[in-house]
């Protein structure tokens, strides 16, 4: 049984081995690049270990395959399963029994590895990546100094003379079986004295071994566990059974690194109680230098406490919390953090320290680098050079070639502009000013000068300082620019600088010309009235009409002055009203463009081929902005007492004309609300057919809702009512009473009364 467990072990390293292959292989290319038989390897050595079909899928994940490469992968093994070709490549053990379920099964989405969240300690980044699992190289030469031991497997091989090949475990105690010549103990031994042992015992039943006529080859097959125990402030403590090949690296990389308080730099190593090896892992991550140190069965490896970290930040190529041992300089410091930044202020640096109760600042110069030993705690802070120059002057404006130059010794002005390659043919020559800061007392100068007496000679030189800015000004920079606006309907409307000789057509040209709605007849210039007087004045602009030909023709061309305003307006009645929604029982129900402003509901039903015969015109519905408006169309006088109206349409209304309708409704307080056959337009029938009003119903308030939206209530004159007349599709509603509405008193209340009266008219009595 342990045999069985060990080889699933070893099976499984393998497959972890493949695993890592392919997930590497990811930066290259994908599964897809994989051929058949390398698919089936790496399927068969999961089926080799006892895994089942979402445990192996499983393992894919953990080691780092993408989700995109491990569907890629489940699709290739049906594919190959379903292909006549290829099935050879299966029996019956690896089969996949149900390839839907194989396929649409996701469990092994939850066994991805989570990252660490990101943590500022050097080094911890290593441990924290779900590509790489730093997993033992198995495709190498078994290393001359491996030692044997129990459940390792070797294979015998005899060729020439005599031929043989026999392949076995090594047993518990240490022996190895070979064939025809007994039992030889190789535990403890190394591969060569191995070979040795077994060519020496062969000897004797293959005397051709000794003659040299038989060779004899020892290989190592499958590779024996081991056990190894993480302790201390690992992230993942615990034991792990691992290859025998195993290095300490790849136990380090199971374990997932120290926790947040564990040491990168005193790593130990303990076999058979005693501390064997202290690796400090910094000469890896700096130098990449890895000692080969082999792990053995029960090593122990601890990860202690960290005893001193430095906090490294600023202009330094990799801040981050260091380890620092026990004497350890600022300097060493300084080479973990890759060095200095090139805007690193490299003369000093900051180093804040914890003191008692309160922080201490201490600046460490260059030159004590190297005798600085920092303190558990200790930040230190590298800065950047000023942003200043030493030897800058500056120099903007109407030159050739403004920016920075070097201040060189006795630099004048002139010659400074003829390093900026001389002015601009536009450069305002009369005036140029320096502004400058003395360095004595930060105060801020300012000097002009005149740019023609510079340049000629017959003005002093002027010599320039260090962070002086000379500027030059441009003769547009003094003065307004003129421009010319165009607004309204034109393509793009837009501001354009005005230059002499622009006509209200090349403006309009400019901006893309009319719309097809312009009213080019109307164009309106707006111009400033240069008016002088002292006095306010009411007008300020005249207002120009203009008829531009729509071809834009030069034949009469309008001039046009600086800040012209020019509006192109909109073509009065060039343009849609809108549209309308008639739908219901008209001949031609549709979306109708209103043809005039005025247009009614009646004009609309006649574009639409009228109603149809089973239609209402009584029941017309009109609808805007999705409420319903009241309409009295055909005037109805017995009905509403309103004439007949001329509805006018707005764009977006909609009509219905719902079918004639021969019902009338009661809803409200009355005994048995329903909907009741029209006979009559008596008011009082339906609602007496209804069951009559209920003692909570107000007769009083009920009204009639006619299906034009029209509601008419009761009218009261004295003692009588009027109600109105009910036509085919009427509601009748009747409301219930509300406390505000019920008059009188209640039998209670003029109980009460009356016993406060006779409780007066006794006490009138008494007083008589």
């Amino acid at each position: 049984m342990t045999v069985l467990k060990t080889r699933r072990s070893l099976l499984f390293l393998l497959l972890a081995c493949c695993i890592c292959a392919v997930s590497f292989a990811q930066n290259a290319g994908s599964v897809s690049q994989y051929s058949d038989q390398q698919i089936m390897a790496l399927w068969k050595q999961a089926q080799k270990a006892g895994m089942s079909e979402a445990d192996a899928v499983k393992a894919l994940a953990q080691r780092g395959m993408s989700s995109k490469d491990i569907n890629a992968f489940k699709k290739r093994l049906v594919s190959l399963q379903g292909n006549a070709s290829s099935r050879s490549l299966f029996d019956s053990k690896n089969l996949i029994k149900d390839t839907t379920a194989f396929i649409r099964d996701t469990t092994w989405v939850y066994e991805v590895p989570t990252l660490k969240k990101g943590v500022p300690y050097y080094g911890f980044d290593f441990f924290n990546g779900s590509t790489s699992s730093f997993s033992p190289n198995f495709n190498l030469p078994t290393p001359a100094n491996y030692v044997l031991g129990p459940n390792d497997e070797l294979t015998v091989t005899l060729t020439g003379f005599n031929e043989l090949t026999n392949t076995s475990l090594i047993s518990r105690e240490g022996n190895y079986e070979v064939p025809h010549a007994g039992v030889v103990k190789l535990s403890g031994l190394t591969i060569q004295q191995a070979t040795q042992k077994i060519k020496s015992k062969l000897q004797q039943p293959y005397p051709a071994v000794a003659s040299g006529k038989t060779q004899v080859m020892v290989q190592l097959g499958e590779l024996r566990s081991i056990h190894v125990t993480v302790i201390g402030e690992a992230q993942n403590p615990g034991g792990y059974t691992i290859s025998a090949l195993s290095s300490f690296f790849n136990a380090l990389y199971l374990s997932g690194g120290p926790s947040t308080n564990g040491s990168l730099r005193k790593i130990e190593l303990i076999r058979n109680n005693k501390l064997v090896e202290t690796i400090d892992f910094y000469a890896f991550l700096q130098k990449g230098t890895l000692k080969d140190i082999r792990l053995e069965d029960q090593d122990v490896i601890r990860f202690p406490l960290y005893e001193k970290r430095v906090i490294l930040d600023g202009e330094v190529k990799r801040p981050a919390v260091y380890e620092l041992l026990e004497k350890e300089t600022l300097a060493e410091l300084l080479q973990y953090g890759g060095g200095f930044d090139p805007e690193a202020f490299k003369d000093g640096v900051k180093v804040v320290q914890l003191g008692e109760k309160e922080r201490n600042v201490r600046d460490v110069a260059a030159a004590d680098y190297n005798y600085f030993i920092p303190r558990n705690g200790d930040s230190v802070h590298v800065e950047k050079i000023l942003a200043r120059y030493t030897n800058r002057v500056i120099i903007s404006g109407a030159v050739q070639r403004p920016g920075n130059y070097e201040l060189t010794k006795d630099l004048t002005l002139a010659q400074l502009i003829r390093k900026a390659e001389g002015l601009r043919v536009d450069a305002f020559l009369n005036r140029g000013y320096i502004k400058r800061m003395r360095n004595d007392n930060a105060e801020r100068e300012f000097q002009a000068f005149d740019v023609n007496a510079v340049l000629s000679g017959t003005a002093a030189p002027i010599y320039l300082q260090r962070e002086d800015s000379v500027v030059i000004a441009g003769k547009d920079s003094l003065r307004d620019i003129p421009h010319i606006t165009v607004a309204g309907n034109v393509r793009n409307p837009a501001v354009f600088e005005y230059r002499k000789g622009m006509s209200l057509e090349d403006v309009i040209f400019m901006a893309g010309g009319f719309t097809s709605d312009a009213a080019n007849h109307k164009v309106e210039i707006s111009r400033l009235e240069k008016n002088t007087a002292d006095t306010l004045a009411n007008k300020l602009l005249d207002i120009i009409t203009v008829n531009v030909d729509s071809s834009l023709q030069n034949a009469n061309k309008t001039m046009l002055q600086p800040f012209d305003y020019i509006f192109v307006p909109k073509l009065l009645n060039y343009h849609s009203l809108g549209n309308v929604k008639l739908r219901g029982e008209v001949l031609y129900a549709g979306d109708y463009a209103l043809e005039k402003r005025d247009e009614s509901v009646q004009e609309i039903i006649a574009r639409a081929g009228g109603l149809s015969p089973f239609a209402s015109m009584n029941d017309v519905q009109v609808y805007r902005n999705n409420l319903r408006v009241a309409t009295n169309l055909l005037g109805d006088q017995a009905r509403s007492g309103k004439p007949a109206a001329r509805f006018l349409l707005l764009p977006g209304d909609s009509i219905y004309i719902p079918r004639n309708v021969p019902f009338v409704e009661v809803k409200g307080a009355v005994f048995n609300p329903q909907i009741l056959s029209y006979e009559s337009g008596s008011f009082l029938s339906y609602i007496s057919n209804a069951g009559g009003v209920t003692d909570q119903g107000n007769l009083k308030k009920a009204y009639i809702q006619y299906s034009n939206g029209i509601n008419q209530k009761i009218k009261h004159f004295l003692f009588f009512r009027k109600y109105p007349k009910v036509t085919a599709g009427s509601k009748i509603i009747v409301p219930e009473k509300t406390e505000s509405t019920r008059k009188g008193l209640s039998i209670l209340e003029l109980s009460a009364l009356t016993g406060t009266l006779s409780a007066v008219v006794s006490m009138i009595a008494v007083l008589k």
